[in-house]
Formats: C-alpha cells, sequence, structure tokens
C-alpha cells in the first residue's frame, strides 16, 4: 500500500504512492514482512460445494477469485468484481462476504456481499485504511483501521453495531491494526504494529470492552499481518516467513508451522479447522515490491494449503497476473 507498512501487501506503484501521502510513516526495515478468464461459470449458492475465497491486489478487473476449495486448479470458477484494493476478506456464519478497499479515501471502506450476488448489499464507511475485517455472531462488525480517524499515526479498530455501516466508536490498540480475528465467544483479537520499529503485538478484547489484554511476549512477533484461533483456542500469528503458535498467554510460541513461503501475508481454516490456507502476495504486475533485503523470495504469489496437524505442504496454487494478500473459506470455520 504505501512505502510506510503498507507496502508489503504489494498494491500497484499508484495505490502505494495514494497510500503513503495518506499514512505517511517510514518504510519497514529489510527483513519485514485486463480481465482474467473464468474456468467456468459456477455461482456460488447455498447448495454449492467449498470454495476458496482469494483477493487479488494485481487486477481492479476480478479483484476476488474464487475457487473450489477441492479441486483449486480447476482455475477461477467465479469472482467478485470492482473492489478497490482488495486486502482483508471475512465470510460469517451466514455466508455473508465482507470485503476491504484499503483506498485510504475514508469512503467504501468495507463491501459486504450475499454469496452470489454481483454487488453488494451495504457498504461500510469510516475506515481509512481498512485492512482487515470481522464480523461477530450478533452482527457487530470490526474494520482494522491502520491509519485511524482519531490518530492517523496510530490507527485503531472501528466497531459497527449490527446493521449500522458507520462506526459507533473506536477500540485502540496502541499502534497499527492489520489483523483481526474472533474466537467462538466473539472475544476480539487485533494484530498490531507499533509505529517505526514494526514489533508486533495481539491484544484480545472481550465484546463491549474498551481494553484488551496483550497476549504475546515482547519482541516475538515482527510486522504482523495476520491473526487466527484454532478449534482449540490457540492463536496464530503470522510472523514473517512461518505461522506461530502460541498456547499460552505471555509465552513464547509452542509451534512454529513453515509454509514454504518467504513471507506470510494472511491464512484461513476450513470448516472442521485441518487445513490452513496461506497466501504470500509480492508483486504487481511486472514490478517486484521486495518484501525483504532478498526480495520476494519462495513461492511469492502463491496460496498454499498445509495440514495443520502435521504442516505437510498439500499443494501450491499461482495463477497469472496474481498477488493474493486475503484468503477466506466457506463453509467457514465456526471458531
Amino acid at each position: 500500500m504505501s512505502s510506510s507498512a503498507f507496502s508489503r501487501f504489494a498494491l500497484s506503484i499508484s495505490i502505494a504512492a495514494a497510500m503513503l501521502a495518506g499514512c505517511g510513516g517510514p518504510e519497514p526495515p529489510a527483513g519485514a514482512p485486463g480481465a482474467m478468464p473464468l474456468a467456468a461459470k459456477v455461482s456460488p449458492g447455498s447448495t454449492s460445494p467449498p470454495y476458496l475465497y482469494v483477493t487479488n491486489t494485481a487486477t481492479a478487473e476480478y479483484p476476488v477469485n474464487i475457487f473450489l476449495r477441492d479441486h483449486p486448479f480447476k482455475g477461477i470458477v467465479h469472482h467478485l468484481g470492482r473492489v478497490l484494493a482488495p486486502s482483508g476478506i471475512f465470510i460469517d456464519s451466514q455466508g455473508i462476504i465482507y470485503v476491504t478497499t484499503a483506498w485510504g479515501s475514508g469512503d467504501n471502506s468495507v463491501w459486504a456481499y450475499k454469496r452470489g450476488a454481483p454487488k453488494p448489499f451495504r457498504i461500510y464507511s469510516g475506515a481509512d485504511c481498512a485492512f482487515d475485517v470481522v464480523a461477530a455472531s450478533d452482527g457487530t462488525v470490526y474494520i482494522a483501521d491502520a491509519c485511524g480517524l482519531s490518530d492517523y499515526s496510530k490507527g485503531d479498530v472501528a466497531v459497527y453495531p449490527p446493521g449500522q455501516t458507520k462506526p459507533s466508536r473506536l477500540i485502540h490498540p496502541g499502534g497499527s491494526p492489520y489483523a483481526l480475528a474472533l474466537d467462538s465467544h466473539d472475544n476480539l483479537y487485533v494484530g498490531y504494529n507499533y509505529l517505526r520499529t514494526y514489533w508486533g503485538q495481539v491484544k484480545r478484547y472481550r465484546p463491549g470492552a474498551r481494553h484488551g489484554d496483550e497476549l504475546l511476549p515482547e519482541h516475538s512477533a515482527f510486522f504482523i499481518t495476520g491473526v487466527g484461533i484454532d478449534k482449540h483456542g490457540a492463536l496464530l500469528v503470522a510472523n514473517s516467513g512461518a505461522i506461530h503458535v502460541f498456547t499460552a498467554k505471555g509465552q513464547p510460541p509452542s509451534r512454529v508451522i513453515h509454509t514454504g513461503q518467504s513471507h506470510v501475508d494472511t491464512f484461513a481454516f476450513d470448516r472442521l479447522g485441518n487445513t490452513i490456507y496461506v497466501t504470500s502476495g509480492c508483486t504487481s504486475g511486472s514490478l517486484a515490491i521486495p518484501l525483504t533485503s532478498s526480495g520476494c523470495g519462495k513461492r511469492a504469489n502463491t496460496v498454499v494449503a498445509l495440514d495443520y496437524a502435521t504442516g505437510k505442504r498439500l499443494w501450491t496454487l499461482s495463477e497469472p497476473d496474481w498477488v493474493p494478500v486475503g484468503v477466506a473459506v466457506w463453509p467457514s470455520a465456526q471458531f
């Protein structure tokens, strides 16, 4: 997005310049983290098979690509179009799809679609740099705004009551939030990065709370871009080229999952929590935006599927003109 923290999401050069003008932060240090043809006309309806949704920042034509989850190599079977610079994507228990725009305009921050619908039925405004979104079981929507309305240099999480499209309040985690997650009790997990240092932290907020608990030991994660909860309640954090699994508050990770990618953007579980899907985006068209001092590294612009129990890589997916950043699965995991 910008040549500040946002550049790591690998948008086009024009978007990066726009976000730099909007947020004006420093460059993360080295080591921080035309139409696309459809393979088939398949509309993901209520009786459809499982689907994999991937946001693609390389094109404005088909920016959300939809694959058959169990047969991804059949190619793109459907898409959501015209979302500007998508990054985060979330599917709630009702099948509503939320996609962030992260353009830095303050308008059209998140578009919500009913599955199978070509146009959004609701648009959430008020988050200048919307990078991630989640929706609780009661319909409350949370948007991670890495720029922030109240303090443009630090960012906040905008909270939207059920059915409302403007935020009613803001949560201030203490840094720029990039990643959100919910557990089965609707506790909110906010992954954020401190200004200038880009060391990351995750806070947990109980429903309605304004203050959260820090979960990670100091300097255990650098430039957090994804967080999640597994079916046992463990916290997963995208930390550079791996996913770190934390099972105890304030303690080091109990497990590190190496995805085979040099950089990890975001990840999502299948419904049963047995398979995890991980994105790694780096290039925009023919222009490479290095995420590390050595460039994009291995398996850039891919989605990999991993067996969560063993960490074994099941497959690697890549498409032409593709910069995958956000990922979601339907049916979605209910934890």
